[in-house]
């Protein structure tokens, strides 16, 4: 009886809630009290599951966090035996991808440029290809002017530096470009919902409407009305 109750649990929306599930658990509490059951034929076929249980997504994920966390040791531990000064350029561009695609650090988006920069200044490669994994949202003027100036940057060629529209999740180069906004512009992206909990929306535009003179924002709205998605 258990094990049809967790395949009902799986197949039905409701999971344990379902009345099928429900029915299952009257039958197992008058058999504890010792009537004699029979468990109807139409609870014997539950149907086939058409989504992955919760906890087999929970167990596939932790096993996941598992395997790359092993693997991240691993690696970790391999460059530990190399010294800045044993390594080659090729296990430098290693290290600094591993760095740079770590999200468990305490160092702020400067302190980790400057790790970049005398990285790549010792081992003799361009940080350029790299520069695309910093937000430069998070620098203040005064690091990109020095972030510029030490990689010899123009605006022109590098306009994501200060104009963060190129940065955004709704507009193209292309719209940048129909509407003259693909100019230098010193601006920094404060909220984007891919990145940041929509709960957290009024508290970044009542910043955005308080503390900053020159605001500009970029929506998609959705509407549904009798089950018809418009999109604005």
């Amino acid at each position: 009886m258990a094990a049809l109750h967790g395949k009902w649990t799986r197949s039905s929306p409701k999971g344990a809630l379902s009345s099928e599930c429900q029915e299952l658990n009257a039958l197992h509490s008058q058999s504890v009290d010792g009537a004699r059951i029979k468990i109807p034929d139409r609870l014997c076929s539950p149907p086939v599951p058409t989504q992955p249980y919760i906890i087999d997504v929970l167990a596939d994920t932790a096993s996941q966090f598992a395997a790359d966390f092993t693997t991240a040791r691993q690696q970790q531990k391999a460059m530990a035996q190399l010294s800045p000064s044993q390594m080659n350029a090729d296990q430098a561009q290693g290290l600094l991808v591993q760095i740079l695609h770590s999200r468990n650090n305490a160092l702020s988006e400067y302190e980790l440029f400057d790790i970049a920069l005398r990285l790549a200044n010792k081992h003799g490669f361009s940080l350029l290809p790299y520069l695309s994994h910093f937000d430069f949202g998070a620098f203040t003027a005064q690091q990109k002017h020095a972030i510029t100036a030490t990689l010899d940057l123009s605006d022109e060629e590098h306009p994501y530096i200060w104009n963060s529209l190129f940065q955004s999740d709704l507009v193209s180069a292309t719209d940048l470009y129909h509407r003259n906004l693909d100019k230098p512009f010193s601006l920094h992206r404060l909220y984007s919902s891919k990145n940041n909990d929509m709960d957290t929306f009024f508290r970044y535009l009542r910043m955005a409407t308080q503390d900053y003179t020159r605001k500009v924002m970029i929506l998609k709205v959705c509407l549904i009305y009798d089950s018809v998605i418009f999109r604005y």
